[in-house]
């Protein structure tokens, strides 16, 4: 058969197309595990944002797929059926899959409701081993009933099977590269790829969903096999890699010998970007040196908030002493962090919002990563907004991508926080401010920023500002934002 496999074209409205371009590594590790007798393509959507349903029409009439595989999550679920709705309405006879976060969380209620109509099946759950069987099934190879993790058309309606085990990843091949049928992924203007070197998290967190996924679970690939996955990045062009783990510090240990592997390797030519919690970092002095020594320049770091009450309301702890050592240790490196930060909890006020950029901007953070607390489908924060009468969209799940206000406080209203989010981000603004640690990596880009872009940016916005209100700015703003993701 012919597969073709679509991550889809939605982004974060803080991320911009046009400097950060991923490719989508779900479909790339489906691709890398189907039976070999069959043909298999991807397409990456988010290279194709402006002109999504030409260049998808095209890609199917030239490549005549016999299914398809689409990968959302919850923001882009909504885009993931307008596909599938364009896809049948020129091509019935093409199957379409959907698969992900947002399909694994909700796949009963989409079965039940309109939004399953242009789907034949769903893969619950990790994929890999579900779409190989789910393609055995097609051929006749496998009963139906006998695909865990697939909820799959009879009757009418659809039929769940009983979910799948956690996949053993050392049973996992490579993922398939080869098979993209376009180009453009970049971070910075430098090839971008991604690659992951373990997959759970064993934390409580009461706003993340990923235990729905995996469980309270954390497993790891063998480095031997992570040092193929790096160098088959670089041979297809890579420069930079994103570390996709959903905890890569959980075992700080291992981390560390990761580090020192890559090294041992060769592959601390590559620049990489990893996301970590602060307790993690801060647990060794050692690991930062031996991030820098490996090449790891971007950390994602997740500080949440500096307020005691909200972490406590996160189930995070008191962790305030652990980030401030974690920054310290990153920074001494020349390492650069990325500073999570979940705003928009049920105590809230102005001044709190503004205490988490005060720390941000004190603490040379080197750019921001807010999000305003968003209610997941089934997690545990959602229940309490929803029990507390704080969450103010419970069902456009377009809007859950963690820049949108989808709750209240119980002092600000929904558009008192996207405000207040963007009034403090505008003000503390990175771009306007240059931080040791960016000036030690991107010297002559900084230099680009003094006399070029900053000075061009502060006249363009005086001229568009001109006898405006900061209101008449954060709505124009907003309506910006509003559309970056309309495709239909």
């Amino acid at each position: 058969m012919k597969v073709l496999l679509c991550s889809m074209p939605d982004t974060v409205p803080q991320f911009s197309a046009k400097t950060w371009r991923a490719p989508n590594l779900a479909i790339s590790s489906l691709a890398g595990n189907i039976q070999p007798h069959h043909e298999v393509a991807l397409a990456d959507l988010v290279l194709k944002r402006t002109t999504l349903l030409p260049s998808l029409k095209k890609a199917i009439e030239d490549y005549q797929p016999d299914i398809i595989g689409l990968s959302a999550m919850t923001f882009q679920f909504d885009t993931a059926r307008k596909i599938a709705a364009f896809i049948k309405s020129f091509q019935k006879e093409i199957k379409v899959a959907v698969g992900g976060y947002h399909a694994t969380l909700l796949y009963e209620e989409i079965a039940s409701s309109e939004d399953g109509n242009p789907f034949d099946y769903i893969i619950r759950g990790e994929g890999e081993e579900t779409f190989h069987d789910l393609l055995d099934a097609i051929e006749g190879k496998r009963d139906w009933q006998d695909v865990p993790g697939l909820s799959y058309r009879q009757n009418g309606g659809f039929l769940h099977n009983p979910p799948r085990p956690l996949q053993d990843l050392d049973n996992l091949k490579l993922p398939r590269r080869d098979t993209r049928i376009w180009k453009g992924y970049l971070f910075s203007g430098k090839g971008l790829d991604m690659v992951e070197t373990s997959r759970g998290c064993t934390m409580t967190c009461n706003f993340c969903s990923m235990n729905r996924m995996y469980g309270r679970t954390f497993r790891t690939y063998r480095f031997e096999r992570i040092m193929q996955d790096l160098a088959n990045a670089k041979k297809c062009g890579a420069k930079y890699i994103t570390f996709s783990d959903d905890n890569i510090t959980l075992n700080v240990k291992r981390f560390e010998s990761l580090c020192d592997a890559i090294v041992e390797a060769g592959h601390n030519d590559l620049r990489y970007i990893v996301q970590a919690s602060t307790s993690g970092i801060a647990s060794s002095p050692a690991l930062a040196q031996k991030m820098k020594h490996a090449g790891i320049q971007i950390v994602f770091l997740g500080i949440e908030n500096v307020s005691e009450k909200n972490l406590k309301i996160m189930n995070k702890g008191n962790m305030l002493e652990k980030t401030k050592k974690a920054i310290e240790f990153l920074h001494q490196n020349n390492i650069l962090i990325v500073g999570g930060m979940i705003l928009g909890h049920a105590e809230d006020k102005e001044e709190d919002i503004a205490q988490n950029f005060e720390f941000f901007d004190k603490a040379n953070i080197d750019f921001f990563g807010e999000q305003i607390i968003t209610p997941y489908p089934k997690t545990g924060m959602r229940d309490i907004l929803i029990k507390e009468g704080l969450v103010t969209n419970a069902a456009d799940y377009r809007k859950y991508n963690g820049f949108w206000a989808n709750v209240k406080t119980k002092h600000l209203s929904s558009e008192e926080l996207q405000f207040l989010r963007w009034k403090y981000k505008r003000k503390y603004s990175t771009f306007f401010k240059t931080t040791p640690v960016f000036k030690a990596n991107f010297a002559m880009v900084n230099l680009v920023r003094i006399f070029i872009l900053r000075p061009y940016y502060r006249l363009k916005n005086f001229i568009i500002s001109f006898g405006k209100s900061e209101h008449d700015i954060f709505k124009r703003d907003m309506k910006k934002f509003a559309d970056i993701n309309k495709f239909f």
